[in-house]
């Protein structure tokens, strides 16, 4: 390649670039040698990258599960038709499902949308290659919300993903999928990415375990961005305890632990701790289901059962949680997903050249295939931008700081907060998901408690605790960072010894997992 193979820029296409910036027009053309120039050195640059690369491996032999008697929910993606064998580790023989938004080796990744349609990642993820390295088995990949920009389940493109206790409502999302393979049984763990909760949310909903780990300790290269300090790696589960072995096998030592293993943390005992029930967490204005605060409240008042002591905290900014995630989360994803096509910058990547490039291509040719959430995303991110000069995201941030200093201060009183997952039962699924989008707050009125989370990076799971019209309530634990495998152990406590959600109704029968691997594990 060289700088010829990328196209010369034309005296419309430098007026252009004059008039979007307010530029003089006569300098921009005089201009133009000197970005000719600059032109053959993006040519040099791309010579030298991929000068006697290996080429692509290519894409394993997988199946698209259509919905129907197979896929109930519509929750899976694709099957890998030839899974390999287990291997030794934390993770031997365990079963896994992938978010379609984070890379597997050879499987087509879409992130739910139709603008990276027949885009297959030449490697995996690295949450993927450590669970390989673990000896989990990676089956297939579930089904995410278009681009991820909903927490709900309707909007991916290849159609909604189904409650599985009762199919006409939401499942909760981004990662919808998962939750609902992992809550049916089909496979043992499910990985998926978390943004504004978007673990926790179908992990309440579904009546699974859903843990957003203290930011960074599970490396996030392979998997969509958004938004970089907002962005984490999670995972489902049907046990609390599984979530210890998925850490030893996934994440870095955890930080002020003197490197103390995962499962050594989870050893410690709990009897002592002090629980604070988050009074901000419950009551939101129009959103909260009394019901449901009601079962959290009971829920968390029964961790004095398991030898800790329960008492009332405050947070006061965390009721403006949601505020400060927006201006964060729309002008970091102007810049990360549509201005530098998915790539971020200004970090020490690594980066994914043809991710980067087949999206691109996608924005300039098939710009109608922007989903509802995504444009107003990007309509709302650049207009606001370019009204306020980023002033308000950088207020977001301040305020940002402001919110962790006051969780970590309650996280001085007491060992864990304890609040409502989501704020209300799973709602219906729209008739018009794209009228829904644009007309109603479903893909985002789940977020006021989850999101603070990803601002602040500390680590929250989602625990089962009850039932509001048979439909499962999730009480999320949030720990100082660091103390992910203490959360762990507290949920399972109280899984053993208080609440273990039952599974779903049973609509379809799974007694073999895909390519004739042993079943997934029910409980202990």
């Amino acid at each position: 390649m060289s700088g010829t193979d990328i196209p010369a820029f034309t005296p419309a296409d430098l007026a252009a670039v004059a008039g979007r910036w307010g530029l003089d027009p006569e300098l921009v053309d005089r201009l133009g040698p000197a970005i000719d120039r600059m032109r053959d050195v993006y040519g040099r640059v791309r010579n030298l990258a991929t000068e006697g690369r290996a080429p692509e491996p290519p894409p394993v032999a997988v199946t698209r599960v259509p919905r129907g008697p197979d896929n109930p929910y519509g929750a899976w993606l694709h099957r890998i038709d030839d899974p390999g064998l287990p291997g030794n580790g934390p993770l031997a023989g365990r079963t896994v499902t992938v978010k379609e938004s984070i890379a597997v080796r050879g499987v087509p990744m879409t992130l739910g949308s139709r603008l990276m349609a027949g885009f297959v990642p030449g490697s995996d993820s690295v949450v993927v290659g450590r669970v390989r390295d673990a000896g989990g088995v990676v089956v297939g990949t579930s089904v995410c919300e278009d681009l991820c920009y909903s927490g709900s389940s309707f909007t991916s493109a290849h159609g909604p993903v189904g409650n599985p206790w009762d199919p006409r409502r939401s499942a909760g999302g981004s990662s919808s999928g998962a939750a609902v393979l992992v809550a049916t049984g089909q496979a043992d763990y499910g990985i998926g990415t978390d943004h504004g909760g978007s673990v926790r949310n179908p992990a309440a909903w579904c009546g699974v375990f859903g843990l957003k780990p203290t930011y960074g300790i599970i490396d996030y290269d392979g998997a969509m961005p958004t938004e970089r300090t907002l962005d984490h790696i999670g995972v489902l589960t049907r046990n609390a305890a599984d979530l210890v072995a998925f850490l030893e096998a996934t994440a870095t030592p955890p930080p002020g632990g003197e490197h103390e293993s995962y499962t050594g943390g989870y050893a410690r005992e709990i009897a002592g701790l002090r629980a604070g029930i988050l009074a901000e967490g419950f009551g939101w204005p129009g959103r909260s289901d009394p019901r449901l605060d009601g079962e959290v409240r009971e829920a968390a008042r029964a961790l004095e059962r398991l030898g800790l002591t329960v008492s009332e905290v405050s947070v006061p900014l965390h009721r403006y949680g949601r505020d400060i995630h927006l201006p964060i989360s729309i002008e970091g994803g102007l810049t990360t997903v549509f201005e530098s096509r998915l790539q971020g910058n200004n970090h020490f990547g690594p980066y994914h050249p043809n991710f980067g490039e087949t999206f691109g291509q996608a924005l300039v040719s098939r710009p109608q295939d922007i989903p509802a959430g995504g444009v107003l995303a990007l309509v709302g991110a650049t207009l606001l931008r370019d009204a306020t000069h980023g002033k308000v995201m950088a207020y977001a941030q301040q305020l940002r700081l402001r919110l962790r200093e006051q969780i970590d201060r309650a996280l001085r009183e007491v060992d864990l907060l304890v609040l409502p997952t989501v704020p209300m039962p799973p709602h219906p699924l729209p008739a018009d998901p794209r009228e829904a989008v644009i007309d109603t707050d479903l893909p985002f009125e789940m977020h006021d408690n989850n999101c603070v989370f990803n601002l602040t990076g500390h680590p929250a799971l989602s625990v089962p605790c009850g039932f509001v019209d048979g439909l499962p309530v999730g009480m999320l634990l949030v720990g100082r960072p660091g103390t992910d495998a203490r959360l762990i152990r507290v949920a399972a406590e109280f899984e053993e010894r208080v609440f273990r959600c039952p599974p779903p109704p049973s609509r379809h029968d799974h007694h073999e997992a895909p390519g004739g691997l042993p079943a997934a594990r029910s409980g202990r």
